[in-house]
């Protein structure tokens, strides 16, 4: 068992993504960037509950990764599944004793019925994958809300995290897609309900719902500067864009341009209060 394998397990990536997540949400509450020790703490927080979350996931698809991704930390032997399990447990309750002892009673909250939804997740909605995409696509708006739990205030935060809850869900439903055939047997996913014109159908309508949720701010709360609306404008643009190349199957790409557009509102939902 190499550092490494511990430290890949983890999607250190999504992770950190996790915890810049919590500092715009926090930032955007309380419209100015500032660093604190106890946003520092709430950052330190999400790293660690999203890391348990990626461990715990890989525990339970490990059958499944035996075929189909031989060569992750635990399906190849370099990690062992009683070492994974020990490894969540403490990422884990690292995060809830941090939250417990420093972060206001909300976001204590937060932490705990996240790590429930995540082990949920991990260990029972993986099969029933359409119930499973919710809780994964809400892991960016879940971080948005605890950076602002910090603050207490949720007013311009919420449609910006609802935005990215239909945003993520729409990117999820684009790998189901893409993953029809090897998740059949293994998954059952929307696109296998609902047949793939309709998925495509249902996509469309998240992007809408995320794009029209993303200037509630600017149009109701006098939230945001000029670059703000640049910014998530482009995003926007760039969903529709995802949503084309879905029609044209290209699920890589569109997952791409998903991915981008997501990163590039979160820095424009930051500059906003720059």
């Amino acid at each position: 068992m190499a550092l490494k394998d511990f430290v890949s397990i983890l999607r250190p990536l999504n992770c950190a993504m996790a915890a810049f997540g919590t500092f715009i949400g926090y930032s955007v509450s309380i419209q100015a960037i500032q660093f604190t020790p106890q946003i520092g703490i709430a950052m330190l927080v999400a790293f660690l509950i999203c890391g348990g979350g990626m461990v715990i996931n890989d525990f339970f698809d490990r059958t499944t990764d035996r075929k189909l991704h031989p060569n992750k930390p635990i399906p190849s032997g370099r990690i062992l599944p009683k070492t994974a399990i020990t490894y969540t447990l403490i990422l884990f309750i690292a995060g809830i004793i941090l939250a417990a002892v420093f972060l206001p009673p909300v976001s204590i909250i937060i932490t705990i019925g996240f790590t429930i939804l995540l082990i949920a997740y991990s260990a029972v909605l993986t099969k029933a994958k359409y119930l499973g995409n919710f809780i994964v696509a809400s892991g960016t708006a879940f971080t948005l809300i605890f950076g602002a739990s910090l603050s207490g205030n949720y007013f311009v935060i919420a449609p910006l995290a609802m935005a990215a809850l239909f945003a993520n869900l729409a990117r999820e439903l684009i790998k189901d897609l893409e993953d029809m055939e090897t998740d059949a047997g293994n998954k059952i996913t929307l696109p296998m309900i609902l047949g793939k014109k309709k998925t495509e159908s249902f996509i469309f309508l998240n992007y809408i719902i995320a794009i029209i949720a993303v200037y509630i701010p600017v149009l109701l709360l006098s939230f945001g500067k000029p670059i703000f609306v640049i910014i998530i404008s482009v995003a926007n643009f760039m969903f529709l864009c995802s949503f084309g190349e879905t029609l044209k199957k290209d699920y890589g790409r569109a997952q791409l341009l998903a991915k981008g557009a997501m990163f590039l509102a979160l820095i424009g939902f930051l500059l906003g209060v720059m």
